[in-house]
């Protein structure tokens, strides 16, 4: 369930940049596109306005970056979206899958704890009936353990 969280997370995270992308793409359709892109501790650089289509550095996996247009960005991360959908819909089926088999597996656990508890039951039962003339046997009688064996110094003993 963490991993489906955290792969809906990105999922969501591509929704937000196919939106932002969609709309700096309609944007300089009509030459107005401009804008601030915030860079962290509320700083944003102003991104001038334009009638062209501008250009976005993506990261396309492992470390490695590549400067793309803002339409070539959006398929990129389509493609990327409809992927961790992908992954998404896998994770559900496999999640669905596993709560089956769990139920099957502890259906067929109590069934085998029921099973040994009647035949638990079933043989006090049978051996109270077996009567009181048969000798119970008696606990083996425990040996004491043998003193613990110390040496001085470097001194051998039969056991060396």
């Amino acid at each position: 369930d963490r991993r489906k969280q955290g792969v809906l997370e990105v999922v969501e995270d591509h929704r937000r940049t196919a939106a932002v992308l969609t709309s700096l793409l309609e944007s300089a359709n009509t030459g107005t596109a401009s804008g601030h892109v915030g860079i962290g501790a509320g700083v944003s650089l102003p991104l001038a306005p334009s009638d062209a289509e501008g250009r976005s550095i993506v990261d396309l996996g492992s470390g490695v970056y590549g400067e793309r247009t803002w339409s070539g960005a959006l398929e990129v991360t389509l493609q990327r979206q409809k992927d961790l959908e992908s992954i998404v819909n896998d994770l559900e089926a496999r999640m669905s899958e596993l709560e089956e088999d769990v139920a099957q597996h502890a259906i067929a656990f109590n069934a085998m704890a029921e099973s040994i508890e009647s035949d638990a039951k079933a043989e006090p039962a049978a051996t109270e009936t077996a009567g009181p003339d048969e000798p119970e046997p008696e606990p083996e009688e425990k040996r004491a353990p043998a003193p613990r064996r110390r040496r001085f110094g470097s001194e051998l003993t039969l056991d060396d």
